[in-house]
């Protein structure tokens, strides 16, 4: 036994938690990551912004066929999500981070010569299976570039590069497109694209080598490899609550316009990502030092009463309100979920379980309006939002009965190991390298 899995194997049968803090956190390779971060999802909500009327004006789509061409996007990267878990450590995470974002950029590019509404469709799809693929690789890897004490912490700080694009990429895509065309737009996203594999050349990522894997294991797939049993259950929690959110992102607007409250919607968004950021920032040490539950459960609750604040609605300070505990409860929520499933597996299986978490939350969340849209034309918003309240409320009893009725502790066993039985080793690495 190594000194890591002595040290684990320690801390399973004493139940002690490691010291936050004693290991660095922000390091290049953490900061790099960061920024690919944070430019490859403003790149994504400002083509999601701008595409649907960039077809309808170029190609003379209708509302539908427009609407697809932005959606498109999400269909690519769920498709690429299904062999991403298994191929990013068969291809290497650096080859496979360096050669999507070359991808990329290389999709950002092809806006500005497309002709066709098919090849319009045929890019977005190709340019979200780059986003697939390349999302997998840099999340499986800065989960081992994060200190095993603090991924609580760090798992905070990377996604606060998720906080910014919602707001920064819709701005850019309106302006950008109004003052100076849609080819100034498609210039942007190639341009911080490329600044994005440049960050990609010069990382370091850990990298998973399974010893004495044949090349038929490493390249055949099968189910086990493109969905983690043992996140799945996680993965459904986050699946239920993108699609409440996603009842916010697709109709506030609409509601608010129904009852003349159409400033409270624009300032929602603005005190959810004030709030978001905030939280962020201190959420993952709780979360590193008092388990899961310190930090979930109190999303959980704080998001239920920001959903009940919309379905009620007596005035403008509600829908306000309503935002800055969305922003503190499911902006929290997401990056404390994410570093509760890498402690569900060994190293070599995150970037697979990781994969099953997105595309769990992109269906939640990409397919939700197709469902709601119907509910709101037959029953109205109100009802709708009751509706993703209670199913918030069925959510907090979901996490409660796979995940937070236990004593969990990061990095330990909910079961200790039987006797003669080494501790499972959650989360460690068989075998690390530095490319």
């Amino acid at each position: 036994m190594d000194q890591d899995t002595s040290r684990n194997a320690e801390g399973a049968d004493s139940g002690k938690r490691p010291e936050p803090g004693k290991e660095p956190l922000l390091t290049k390779d953490f900061i790099f990551a960061t920024c690919i971060n944070l430019i490859i999802t403003t790149t994504f909500f400002t083509l999601v912004t701008g595409l649907a009327v960039y077809a309808a004006s170029e190609f003379g789509a209708g509302e539908t066929a427009a609407g697809f061409a932005a959606s498109a996007f999400v269909v690519g990267a769920l498709a690429a999500r299904l062999f991403a878990g298994k191929y990013v450590n068969t291809l290497g995470r650096k080859v496979t981070l360096v050669t999507c974002l070359a991808i990329f950029t290389a999709a950002g590019l092809g806006y500005l010569v497309v002709d066709t509404f098919t090849g319009l469709i045929v890019l977005r799809i190709l340019h979200g299976m780059a986003l697939g693929f390349g999302q997998t690789a840099l999340t499986a890897s800065i989960f081992d570039i994060i200190p095993k004490s603090r991924r609580g912490e760090g798992s905070g700080y990377y996604l606060l590069a998720n906080s910014l694009p919602p707001a920064i990429g819709p701005l850019a895509a309106i302006q950008l497109s109004e003052r100076y065309g849609f080819d100034a737009m498609f210039w942007m996203v190639s341009i911080i694209s490329a600044v994005a594999l440049l960050l990609a050349v010069l990382i370091d990522t850990p990298e998973i080598k399974k010893p004495g894997a044949r090349l038929r294991d490493r390249l055949w797939l099968r189910p086990s490899d493109m969905i983690e049993p043992r996140v799945l259950a996680i993965a459904l929690v986050a699946s239920l609550v993108g699609v409440s959110f996603a009842s916010v992102m697709t109709f506030l607007n609409g509601y608010a316009r129904s009852m003349g409250m159409l400033d409270a919607a624009s300032v929602y968004f603005l005190v959810y990502a004030g709030c978001m950021l905030a939280t962020r920032l201190f959420t993952g040490k709780i979360q590193d030092r008092y388990g899961d539950n310190a930090v979930l459960a109190p999303s959980l609750v704080v998001f239920l009463a920001s959903m009940s604040l919309l379905a009620w609605s007596p005035g403008a300070w509600a829908i306000i309100l309503a935002g800055a505990l969305a922003g503190a409860g499911f902006g929290s929520m997401l990056p404390a979920l994410q570093a509760l499933i890498t402690f569900k597996v060994p190293s070599h299986r995150i970037s697979i379980a990781i994969s099953t978490f997105f595309i769990c939350m992109d269906s939640g969340f990409g397919f939700a309006p197709l469902f709601l849209g119907p509910v709101v034309e037959n029953f109205g918003y109100e009802a709708m939002y009751i509706g993703c309240t209670a199913l918030v409320f069925i959510t907090l009893v979901l996490y409660w009965v796979v995940h937070g009725r236990h004593n969990v502790r990061q990095g330990v066993a909910r079961r200790g190991p039987r006797k003669g039985q080494q501790p499972p080793q959650t989360g460690m690495m068989p075998q690390v390298t530095k490319d």
